[in-house]
């Protein structure tokens, strides 16, 4: 099963990458990822890494990559906190249109949040499971559709990994 994906002429990350000037947003690199500011600031210093080879989704990331992108998040979150003092931290990452995955890159988000901010608390789902308020989002509550979703992935990551 794929997942469908934005539709582009070009891949933004890729001609950020592909430039051969300094791009004003980048602010952190290495031989795997690219640090860069994101051009939508709902939350001042939020920022975006991306893998340096094009792939759309994290089931195209190499381990050494999926390493890499996390370590660059490590560092820019402590440069966060150093910068911004913000009341938390927020890592976040779409794979796919029906995500919201606008475009066909794999990304990382690493936003500062703060206290009183008009982009809502945690990740902007988390109004929407406040307003519903049932055992469905409860994290507290057991329900049988939880239990059986858990024991189907249970499942399939045994048979997977017995497979290896």
């Amino acid at each position: 099963m794929t997942l469908e994906l934005p539709q582009t002429d070009s891949c933004y990350f890729c001609d950020i990458l592909a430039a051969t000037e300094e791009h004003y947003l980048v602010w952190a690199e290495d031989e795997l990822t690219l640090t860069m500011l994101n051009g939508r600031q709902f939350e001042a210093g939020q920022s975006i890494v991306v893998p340096k080879r094009h792939m759309p989704t994290i089931f195209e990331l190499g381990d050494r990559e999926a390493a890499a992108i996390m370590t660059a998040a490590k560092r820019a979150a402590q440069n966060m906190m150093a910068v911004f003092e913000p009341t938390g931290i927020l890592l976040y990452q779409n794979n796919g249109v029906g995500s919201g995955q606008e475009v066909p890159h794999f990304h990382l988000h690493v936003v500062p949040r703060q206290a009183g901010s008009d982009w809502g608390l945690g990740p902007p789902h988390l109004a929407e499971m406040k307003r519903r308020a049932n055992a469905k989002f409860d994290h507290t509550i057991s329900t049988a559709e939880k239990r059986e979703t858990a024991r189907l992935l249970r499942m399939h990551h045994s048979k997977c990994h017995h497979e290896e």
